[in-house]
């Protein structure tokens, strides 16, 4: 078996995803119909969390939208736990040094290569072959990093050279904040880190991630050289289909 997304990536494709938080699998699988490239399953923000984790996973097994779940944090114990059921795609928020890079990279690996401990839960009704699982299973891991923080964009090429990091996403949001420009996306400090993100990322031939944010558009990100973009969530999407058909109505009929 191999991971999607991460073979998509590695072939430089420009893969283009989706957020969701909620817990509706009935929302999941109308995302995953739709024809995006991959689906953020956000347990950071909102109430998802473990024990929601495996519907949607079963939902997802139909389409070609293979899920990437974002952890809380850069938790072992929970990157552990996750794993055992199935997930094999991570992204984990806010790493700001090396040292937490390959911590991530450990907690997601079993022996050698890291202390991931052995329990795969759903993989022991899966596998044919468990002990070839456990020998292979970190070739299947897709793992994205975050960049979030002024820190982190000091940290970059640090960050982005660990080997096991596939990806690096950054985030517009939290980064504008550590900055003192919290959402001023024309500010010249956040573009600055940004741009120097994006060229550590690069330097390192890993894969680029981002939010659009102000004028920078999925199209323009995208011609940027950046190949992993999320733009809307479920609840952006519903919100502007709602209004568009409210408009509709109130246009003759205020």
């Amino acid at each position: 078996m191999t991971n999607r997304l991460k073979e998509r990536l590695k072939a430089g494709r420009k893969c283009y995803g989706v957020w969701t938080a909620g817990l509706s699998t009935v929302i999941t699988e109308t995302l995953a119909a739709s024809g995006y490239d991959f689906l953020f399953l956000d347990q950071e923000h909102g109430p998802q969390g473990l024990a929601e984790t495996i519907p949607h996973l079963q939902t997802l097994a139909a389409y070609d939208c293979p899920p990437v779940v974002r952890v809380p944090w850069n938790d072992a114990v929970y990157l552990k736990r996750i794993l055992d059921v199935g997930v094999e795609s991570i992204m984990v928020p806010m790493v700001e040094t090396a040292e937490q890079a390959k911590a991530a990279v450990a907690a997601c690996r079993y022996p050698p290569k890291g202390y991931r401990g052995f329990g795969p839960l759903r993989h022991l009704g899966t596998e044919p072959d468990i002990d070839a699982y456990g020998r292979t299973a970190h070739e299947r891991l897709l793992l994205v990093v975050q960049i979030e923080s002024e820190k982190a964009v000091a940290n970059i090429d640090a960050i982005a050279g660990v080997e096991g990091v596939d990806a690096c996403y950054i985030g517009p949001n939290d980064l504008s904040g550590t900055l003192g420009c919290f959402r001023q996306w024309d500010h010249p400090d956040l573009q600055k880190a940004i741009d120097t993100a994006f060229a550590g990322i690069q330097r390192a031939g890993k894969a680029a991630g981002i939010v659009p944010y102000g004028k920078h558009t999925v199209l323009s990100l995208f011609g940027q050289g950046y190949s992993m973009i999320a733009a809307a969530t479920e609840l952006t999407l519903m919100r502007g289909a709602a209004r568009a058909d409210i408009d509709m109505v109130r246009k003759q009929f205020p």
